[in-house]
C-alpha cells in the first residue's frame, strides 16, 4: 500500500512539471525579467541564474518554491537597494503567496495595476500572504485591485509618494495589517475598512486624509490604530472606547475638536501609547474619572487640560514619556506629581501657567531623562534634583539663586537652558565634568556676574552658547578656541552694573 502512495504522489509531481521544488521554466524567465528591470542589485541577486549550478530558481535568495508544485510562492528582494520599475512579469508568478520589494527605488514609477490579477489565483496554503511595498519612491494612484487581493494578510504601502484615495475592499479579505502611511493620499477613510474584521493594525500616517474619523473604528479589533499627521476633523467617536485591545493610539497633527472624556476610554484597558497631541481637544474626565490602563507615553501637547493640573495623573505613576505641554494648566503642581517614575524619559510641562515652588525631586532615575519645565511661574531656588539628567529646560521662570547645583549632575547632560530667570552669584567651576557631551548652554537674561571661566573651553562638543544679558566682566577666555564646533555664540549686553539686590552674597 505504502509503494501504491509513493508511486502516485511522485506521478503528481512530474505531471506538475518537476520533481521538488525544481524551478518551473516560465517563472524562471519572469525572475530573470524582473531583475533586468532593475539596477543597482546586491551580488546575491545579481548572481542569479549566471551559471550552471544556479540555474535552478528555487535555489535563489530570497525565491521559495513550493515542494508540491514547484511554483514560486515567496519573492523577497527588499532591502537590496535597486532601482527601476516592476516588471510585467511579476504577474506570471502566479502562485505568490509573499511578495517583498520593500526598500527599493522605483524612480517615481506608478504602482502597476496588474499585481491586483494575483487575487484570482488558487492557493494551498495563504496564512504567509504578505505584500510589501515600502519605502520605495511608487508614485500615483493605489490601484483599486489591490482592494480584491482576497486573500492578503498585510500590506504596507508606506514611505512612498503614493496619491489619491485609499481604495475601497471588496468583501472580507483576512487582512490583518494595512500600513499606508507617509504618503500623499487624500479624500476620506473608506467605510469598507469597517468590513475587515481581522484589521488589527492600521497605519495612515502623514497623508491627507480628510472628513472624520468613522464610526465603525470601535468594531475592528485593533491593537494599533495611527492616523496622525491628516487633515481630519470633527469629533473623536465614542465606539473608540470599544476598542478592548488597543496599545497604541495616535491621532496627533489633525484638526479633531471636541470632547475627550470617559467613554473614549471606557474599555481601553490595554493601551500604553496615547497621542492627541496637536489637536483642538480638550480632556475632561471627571473629579474621579480615571485612564483604566497604565500608560507608558502620554502625549496632550495643544490639548486642553486645564485650568486645574489633571487629577486622572494620580493614577498614572508608570509613565516613560510625558507631554502635557501647552495644555492650559494653571495654579499649582500637586506635590504627588513629583514623585516621578524612576523610568522616567522624557518629561514636558512647559508653556502652561504653573506657578509655585518645586519641591526636592529625590527620585534615582534608573536612565538620564530629558526634562522640560521652561514657560511657567516657579519661583524661588532651585530644589535639589536628580543627578542623572540628559537635558534640562528651566527657562522663563523667576527662578533665583546661584546656579552651583549643576554641579551635582552626574552623567551625560547635552542641554542646559537657564535663560530668562533671575540667577545671580559667578559661573560655577564644573564644566570639565561635562566637557564631552554638553551641545547646548543657554544662561542669557540673569544676573550672573564675574569672570566668563576658562574651564568653558573644556566643552568639546558645545554647539551654542549663550550668555547675553548678565553682568560678566573680563576678557573672554582664550580657552574657548577649544571649542571647534561652536556655531552660535552671543555674549552681547553684559557691560552693565548690578544692584546690591541683584548681588548674590
Amino acid at each position: 500500500m505504502m509503494s501504491l502512495f509513493v508511486s502516485l504522489l511522485l506521478c503528481m509531481l512530474f505531471m506538475s512539471g518537476d520533481l521538488g521544488s525544481s524551478c518551473i521554466e516560465k517563472e524562471r524567465q519572469a525572475l530573470l525579467d524582473v531583475k533586468a528591470n532593475l539596477t543597482g542589485l546586491d551580488e546575491s541577486i545579481y548572481d542569479w541564474g549566471s551559471n550552471e549550478e544556479k540555474m535552478d530558481c528555487c535555489k535563489w535568495l530570497g525565491v521559495f518554491c513550493s515542494d508540491l508544485t514547484g511554483h514560486v510562492t515567496y519573492l523577497s528582494i527588499g532591502g537590496s537597494g535597486s532601482t527601476g520599475k516592476i516588471s510585467p512579469s511579476m504577474q506570471l508568478l502566479n502562485q505568490l503567496e509573499h511578495l517583498d520589494l520593500s526598500e527599493n527605488n522605483f524612480q517615481s514609477n506608478p504602482l502597476p495595476d496588474f499585481l491586483g490579477s494575483l487575487s484570482k489565483l488558487e492557493r494551498l496554503l495563504m496564512s504567509s500572504a504578505n505584500l510589501d511595498l515600502s519605502s520605495n519612491g511608487l508614485s500615483g494612484n493605489v490601484p483599486n485591485s489591490l482592494g480584491q487581493l482576497s486573500n492578503l494578510e498585510i500590506l504596507d504601502l508606506s514611505y512612498n509618494s503614493l496619491n489619491g484615495s485609499i481604495p475601497e475592499f471588496i468583501g472580507s479579505p483576512p487582512i490583518w495589517s494595512l500600513d499606508m502611511s507617509h504618503n500623499q493620499l487624500h479624500g476620506n477613510v473608506p467605510n469598507s475598512l469597517g468590513q475587515l474584521s481581522n484589521l488589527e493594525h492600521l497605519g495612515l500616517s502623514y497623508n491627507s486624509l480628510e472628513g472624520s474619523i468613522p464610526n465603525f473604528i470601535g468594531s475592528i479589533p485593533l491593537w494599533h490604530l495611527d492616523m496622525s499627521s491628516n487633515q481630519l476633523h470633527g469629533n473623536v467617536p465614542n465606539s473608540l472606547g470599544q476598542l478592548s485591545n488597543l496599545t497604541h493610539l495616535d491621532f496627533s497633527s489633525n484638526s479633531l475638536e471636541g470632547v475627550i472624556s470617559e467613554v473614549h476610554f471606557l474599555n481601553l484597558t490595554s493601551l500604553g501609547y496615547l497621542d492627541l497631541s496637536f489637536n483642538s481637544l480638550a480632556l475632561d474626565l471627571s473629579f474621579h474619572g480615571i485612564i483604566p490602563s497604565v500608560l507608558e507615553t502620554i502625549k496632550l501637547q495643544s490639548c486642553n487640560l486645564g485650568p486645574r493640573f489633571p487629577i486622572w495623573m494620580k493614577t498614572q505613576r508608570n509613565f516613560k514619556h510625558l507631554d502635557i505641554s501647552n495644555a492650559g494648566i494653571s495654579g499649582s503642581v500637586p506635590n504627588w506629581f513629583w514623585d516621578l517614575p524612576s523610568e522616567l524619559e522624557f518629561l514636558n510641562i512647559s508653556s502652561n501657567g504653573i506657578e509655585g515652588m518645586i519641591p526636592n525631586i529625590g527620585v534615582l532615575f534608573l536612565g538620564y531623562p530629558g526634562m522640560d519645565l521652561s514657560n511657567n511661574h516657579f519661583e524661588g531656588g532651585v530644589p535639589s534634583l536628580p543627578s542623572r539628567v540628559s537635558a534640562l529646560n528651566l527657562s522663563g521662570h523667576k527662578f533665583s539663586g546661584t546656579i552651583s547645583f549643576l554641579c551635582n549632575f552626574d552623567g551625560p547632560l547635552t542641554l542646559l537652558d537657564l535663560s530668562n530667570n533671575s540667577f545671580s552669584g559667578s559661573l560655577p567651576d564644573c564644566w570639565m565634568k561635562f566637557q564631552e557631551k554638553l551641545v547646548v548652554l543657554s544662561l542669557s537674561s540673569n544676573n550672573i556676574y564675574g569672570e566668563i571661566p576658562f574651564p568653558l573651553g573644556t566643552l568639546s562638543n558645545l554647539e551654542v552658547l549663550y550668555l547675553r544679558k548678565n553682568a560678566f566682566v573680563g576678557e573672554v577666555p582664550m580657552s574657548l578656541r577649544n571649542c571647534t564646533k561652536l556655531r552660535f555664540v552671543d555674549l552681547g549686553e553684559n557691560c552693565r552694573s548690578l544692584s546690591e539686590d541683584e548681588v548674590q552674597p
